[in-house]
């Protein structure tokens, strides 16, 4: 029995989001009714039905819909905890996972802890939301909808590594942080999402702040403010950037990023009408990821070697290993979520955020004060957020 009656996963989920409405009080709606009032069941039957539909939808669902130009509570709420995510992910890495273990062994732990995850907050739904989830699912579509985005993420991961082999740190994180304006151009391409020219103007001051906040461009110099931290950014041996082995493939991880991101968009928000449940999508992206890890260390001589060695992929593991791959694997949960309701070109807000976060953590816990250059960043972000909320393209 489908939710509510319904014949149909998008009759289903558009009932869903009809019953919802009618105790959205408390919620910010459309820009055209920024609050409404509770409405009014008509009936008995009908109050039950409502009943039935919010107690299925676990807390995230119940915060608000898909990504609209304005940020309802269901993307600041995510964004936000991917932000605590992005902060926390560093100092655990370090303090809890060895350098040395094998990469392709965390990953593909990675993404079991997260079908894991994607599977209890999915089951926790209600019967009702996954029977109409599932309906009409096809490993057609699901290849289509989650296999590219699974090799194109992973493809991604292949070229990160070898432009940070080949070029410094500045070069380096200056082309990475192209992947939101790609995320953007992809969006446009794929979904017609188009950007108001103020909007475009705020993501380069995103791409501007995050630049100046991690010391790549400097504006100390210019006021007389040179700080150690602003040297120490950019001081130490600097290696030889190489167009073919590092700046084109730092160029191509961050458009296949902005592919990526915008193909995960589009499969939780129009995929079949009204979009896969981010959950289910999680677990398919996270299955096609592991298959190509095995294909891979299968495949190459070094993977084939490390499953020969004592320990195999799990060599230098230790039992709090798992912190930061479970932290990690909530952090892709929270990414699917976030494309849900705020959008793969949003996604760079709350990424900058989490850096601007782990700058402040870093600043208290050794005591140090931030520098000019931080502090103007900070300023910048807040800008462009305001800037990019603000002025959303006009409707034709």
């Amino acid at each position: 029995m489908t939710l509510l009656g319904s014949h149909t996963p998008a009759a289903a989920f558009a009932g869903v989001r009809t019953l919802t409405n009618s105790h959205r009080s408390l919620q910010i709606l459309t820009k055209n009714a920024p609050y409404a009032l509770p409405s009014v069941v008509p009936n008995s039957a009908a109050r039950i039905a409502s009943n039935t539909a919010l107690n299925s939808l676990n807390p995230i669902a119940l915060l608000g819909g898909a990504a609209q130009d304005t940020l309802g509570p269901a993307a600041i709420c995510t964004m936000a905890l991917l932000a605590v995510q992005y902060c926390a992910q560093p100092p655990l890495t370090r303090k809890f996972l060895d350098s040395r273990v094998n990469k392709k062994g965390i990953t593909m732990v990675e993404e079991i802890c997260k079908m894991g995850l994607s599977a209890m907050f999915f089951m926790s739904m209600g019967k009702d939301v996954v029977a109409s989830s599932l309906k009409g699912w096809t490993l057609q579509s699901s290849l289509l909808l989650a296999g590219l985005p699974a090799v194109l993420y992973a493809t991604q991961g292949v070229l990160t590594y070898l432009g940070y082999q080949h070029t410094d740190s500045v070069t380096f994180n200056g082309l990475n942080q192209t992947k939101t304006l790609s995320a953007a151009l992809w969006c446009y391409l794929l979904m017609g999402m188009r950007q108001s020219p103020v909007q475009i103007v705020a993501l380069g001051v995103l791409v501007f702040s995050a630049l100046l906040f991690q010391g790549t461009i400097s504006f100390s110099s210019l006021f007389g403010k040179s700080d150690d931290k602003s040297k120490d950014a950019k001081g130490g041996e600097k290696k030889q950037t190489s167009l073919s082995k590092g700046i084109l493939p730092c160029l191509g991880a961050a458009a296949i990023s902005g592919l990526a991101g915008a193909l995960s968009q589009k499969g939780v928000q129009v995929a079949g009408g009204s979009g896969r449940n981010p959950y289910l999508y999680t677990m398919e992206l996270g299955l096609y990821s592991c298959c190509s890890l095995i294909v891979s260390i299968f495949a190459t001589k070094n993977g084939r070697k490390a499953l020969r060695e004592e320990g195999g992929i799990f060599k230098h593991w230790t039992p709090m290993s798992l912190i930061p791959i479970v932290v990690r694997a909530l952090g892709g949960v929270l990414t699917a979520l976030v494309h849900k309701y705020a959008g793969a070109t949003r996604k760079g807000y709350a990424l900058i955020a989490g850096l601007i976060m782990t700058g402040l953590t870093q600043s208290v816990i050794e005591g140090e004060r931030l520098s000019f250059d931080e502090l103007l960043a900070v300023v910048f972000v807040i800008l462009s957020s305001y800037l990019h909320l603000s002025y959303p393209p006009i409707a034709v």
